[in-house]
């Protein structure tokens, strides 16, 4: 009965694919936040959101959407 071959492990391909995949986490790594010198611009967030009327009828969120958006 013949023996099984060993399987190959670190063959060029699968390194070069561990090496790829490596710099790959590297760039999102360096790339997740803007430059240092990059001025980000501020924006303005309102303080409150304030909900529909208590006598509103609306019952749905997409109802309710539209009221707020007049």
């Amino acid at each position: 009965m013949p023996r099984r071959r060993r399987p190959r492990t670190e063959t060029a391909h699968q390194l070069l694919v561990a090496a790829c995949a490596a710099h790959l986490r590297d760039l999102k790594r360096v790339h997740r936040a803007p430059p240092p010198d990059l001025a980000i611009p501020s924006v303005a967030i309102p303080a409150r959101l304030h909900g529909p009327d208590p006598a509103s009828y609306c019952s749905s969120p997409a109802a309710m959407c539209a009221e707020l958006a007049q």
